[in-house]
C-alpha cells in the first residue's frame, strides 16, 4: 500500500514540473514574438497586455514600445507618404497621437518626470510632418499642442 502512495507522489511531483516548464516554455515564446512584432496598430493586443500585466513597469514597458513602434512605422512609410500621400498611410497618425499622449501622461502623472515627457514629445512630432496631408492630422497636432501647454511642457 505504501508503495502505492509513493508511486502516486511521484507521478503526480513529474506531471506538475512538467506542467510547470511548458507553462514557462509558453510564456517565454509568448513575450518573445510580442517584442519581434510592431504592436503600434494594434489596439486590441495593447489593451490585453496593459490590463493583464498589474505590474506598473510592465505597463510602462509597452507604453514606451507601442510608442516606439509608431516612430519606426512613421519613419519607414515616410518617403512614401510624401510621395503618394497615400490615405493607407494616415491610421499611423491616430495611432501614434494616441501613444504618445499615453507615454506622455504615464511619465508626468505616474512617474513625475516633465523632462522625459518633453523630450519624447519634441522627439515624435516632427516625426507626424510629411503625414500633414492627412484629414485627422490637425486634429491630432491640436490635442498635442493642448496636452503640452496643459502638462507644462
Amino acid at each position: 500500500m505504501k508503495n502505492y502512495w509513493k508511486l502516486i507522489i511521484i507521478v503526480l511531483s513529474v506531471l506538475l514540473v512538467g506542467a510547470l516548464g511548458w507553462g514557462a516554455y509558453l510564456y517565454m515564446v509568448n513575450q518573445k514574438s510580442i517584442e519581434q512584432i510592431n504592436i503600434c496598430q494594434d489596439d486590441e493586443l495593447v489593451a490585453r497586455l496593459i490590463v493583464n500585466n498589474v505590474n506598473p513597469f510592465s505597463k510602462f514597458k509597452f507604453i514606451k514600445k507601442r510608442n516606439s513602434d509608431c516612430n519606426v512605422l512613421m519613419v519607414v512609410n515616410k518617403d512614401d507618404a510624401i510621395n503618394t500621400k497615400s490615405e493607407k498611410y494616415c491610421s499611423v497618425i491616430d495611432s501614434s497621437s494616441v501613444s504618445l499622449i499615453l507615454l506622455i501622461n504615464t511619465y508626468v502623472n505616474d512617474m513625475y518626470d516633465r523632462e522625459s515627457a518633453s523630450a519624447v514629445f519634441k522627439k515624435t512630432t516632427p516625426l507626424m510632418t510629411p503625414y500633414n496631408y492627412c484629414p485627422q492630422y490637425m486634429d491630432n497636432m491640436i490635442d498635442l499642442i493642448k496636452l503640452k501647454r496643459r502638462l507644462g511642457l
